[in-house]
């Protein structure tokens, strides 16, 4: 049967005609029929690459693309929502810093109480330095507990003054001459 054309419906004109039936009836197929649309474009046309096998494959890759986008929509759902919190974790870190900096500076702590040995030689030297009211030598600690003042006793009080400077109690402030630190 010959059409206005000149081409039979045959496709005795090249294949033309069944390039032409190949795409009505992708035209008219409902998108939910389209699963087998390869095995039809070579039926239709032999095998050959014609229209409908182009259309075949340009809805084989609108779905591959289909695919990869809703992979990528996913993958930006979960990107977003790591964003989202590491933002609430900078914040809660940028909150933190201004919490922080609006305390006022921590007092340094009061230095430990030494401890002052339980010889009652060490809490007679204490008692002449409450008494004092300025820096005192071995020799006049000496006299103020009555002892002699031979090199023996003053000695001994020097010793007993060095450890009672070197645990923080006392304060040598020239060599030889020691008082009670002042807060």
């Amino acid at each position: 049967m010959k059409r206005e054309d000149g081409l039979d419906d045959a496709g005795d004109a090249g294949g033309a005609a069944a390039e032409f039936q190949a795409w009505r009836l992708l035209r008219d197929t409902a998108p939910v029929d389209r699963r087998d649309l390869t095995g039809l474009a070579h039926r239709v046309s032999g095998g050959e690459r014609t229209l409908g096998a182009v259309l075949v494959r340009l809805e084989e890759r609108e779905r591959e693309l289909s695919e990869q986008a809703e992979t990528v929509r996913e993958q930006i759902t979960r990107l977003t929502a790591q964003l989202g919190e590491l933002g609430r974790a900078a914040e809660e870190v940028r909150i933190t810093r201004k919490t922080l900096l609006g305390l006022p500076d921590p007092q340094p702590p009061a230095p430990p109480t030494p401890k002052l040995a339980d010889h009652p030689a060490y809490q007679q030297i204490m008692a002449v330095f409450a008494e004092a009211d300025h820096p005192l030598r071995a020799r006049q600690i000496c006299e103020a507990m009555d002892l002699t003042t031979a090199s023996n006793n003053i000695n001994n009080v020097r010793l007993k003054l060095k450890r009672l400077t070197g645990r923080g109690i006392l304060a040598e402030t020239e060599p030889g001459l020691f008082t009670q630190p002042r807060p």
